[in-house]
């Protein structure tokens, strides 16, 4: 090589390492600014960073989540487009994706980036939930419903599932259906006291009064029932009158 072209390559080269510096400079500022919730400021810098070096994705994905706070979801969602385009296998693109698409509207586009997000980490169980979670919104309860068994069958041990299942099934009315999976529920976490209060609502609602009562009084037991103890407390006075009121009991009038 002449001692010119080895002069242009050197020159070349050493642009490309200021760029790179100056771009990484302004992405580190960027990032600052993004966790000190300076959302609007770090767009500024993340833009600056973008405008020196077009194919990194990291501060296509820092400006993307900008715009998610500033609740920009269509201009994080171009962004995050852009950065697709770059590299079309980051999970964290197609998950934030589906979330900014999903949170906009654009369900139908949404389930497509969470299913390519399962695809390239099919172990990720957020995910998988959030699909799960995805269908209830748009109507669908059997996807749904078929998603969060699918989970369990994999995961037995993955509450969430559980509770969404279980919480899936009371919306629906299904009592019944509700009250089986809230009773795997306690056997799995015996401390998760939000199960007793459900089972409590769920017998209640299937006219099972004693049963109603019984852990209507167990979820009392536990500190966190504060939130809805005088809610409670009303219920056990009203079955109390119902079990004591009932025709086998040969009784009128309830004692308190």
């Amino acid at each position: 090589m002449s001692k010119g072209f080895s002069n242009i390559s050197q020159n070349t080269a050493g642009i490309l390492e200021q760029e790179n510096s100056l771009a990484k400079y302004y992405f580190e500022q960027a990032e600052k600014l993004r966790q000190n919730n300076q959302y609007q400021k770090a767009v500024g810098r993340y833009l600056n960073s973008i405008l020196i070096n077009k194919n990194n994705t990291t501060p296509y994905i820092g400006l993307a989540l900008s715009y998610k706070k500033l609740k920009n979801y269509t201009k994080a969602i171009k962004t995050l487009e852009k950065a697709e385009k770059i590299d079309p296998s980051d999970v964290i693109i197609q998950k934030e994706l589906a979330l900014c698409n999903i949170i906009n509207g654009n369900f139908e586009k949404g389930i497509k980036y969470l299913i390519s997000s399962i695809k390239l980490e099919p172990e990720n169980l957020d995910i998988q939930m959030q699909l799960a979670i995805t269908h209830e919104i748009i109507d669908e309860p059997d996807m749904a419903l078929m998603i969060y068994q699918k989970i369990i069958e994999t995961n037995p041990e993955y509450l969430r599932a559980y509770i969404q299942k279980a919480t899936l099934y009371m919306h629906q009315e299904d009592y019944l259906a509700s009250a089986k999976i809230f009773v795997k529920i306690m056997k799995i976490n015996p401390d998760y006291y939000r199960a007793y209060l459900a089972l409590g609502i769920c017998y209640e609602k299937l006219g099972k009064n004693a049963s109603a009562r019984r852990y209507y009084i167990k979820y009392l037991k536990f500190r966190n029932a504060k939130e809805n103890r005088s809610a409670v407390l009303k219920k056990l006075s009203e079955l109390k009158c119902r079990i004591l009121n009932e025709p086998k009991l040969k009784l009128i009038s309830c004692i308190n």
